[in-house]
């Protein structure tokens, strides 16, 4: 049960980035996010003192990445970017927690290739935001 729980968060951020292309695209300004129940993307009831040191640590990198996440601008080219920059940074956390304590190699592997992929992509946001006046 407790490696369930441990994987719960990458197996969201991976989900997250999988959307049916049958599924229409939705205009950014018609998600009304306040009203999204969020509630899978939390550690659920368990208290610090319930989880294994790598569970807090995924938790930790868990609600960095989605505090990031909660302020979304008007311009939607900006809310993508910054909401991106966001994920891409917790996805890198995250690779960087399961390097830390995946036995895997597997696991270990994709990990190290996510923090290569996503440095790159993180690079071409932020410059991308300071071309703009952004962060």
């Amino acid at each position: 049960m407790k490696l369930i729980i441990a994987l719960a968060p990458a197996v969201l951020v991976l989900l997250a980035g999988c959307g049916s292309e049958a599924e229409p695209a939705k205009e950014a300004a018609a998600v009304d996010h306040s009203t999204m129940d969020h509630s899978g993307h939390d550690m659920g009831a368990a208290t610090p003192a319930d989880l294994t040191e790598a569970q807090a640590a995924y938790k930790a990198v868990n609600d960095r990445m989605h505090a990031g996440m909660a302020d979304i601008p008007a311009d939607p080219d900006v809310a993508f970017m910054q909401g991106m920059l966001a994920h891409h940074k917790g996805a890198v956390e995250m690779s960087e927690v399961a390097l830390k304590y995946a036995k895997d190699a597997k696991a270990r592997d994709l990990a190290t290739r996510v923090i290569a992929a996503q440095k790159a992509e993180i690079a071409e946001m932020e410059a991308w935001l300071k071309a703009r006046g952004g962060k």
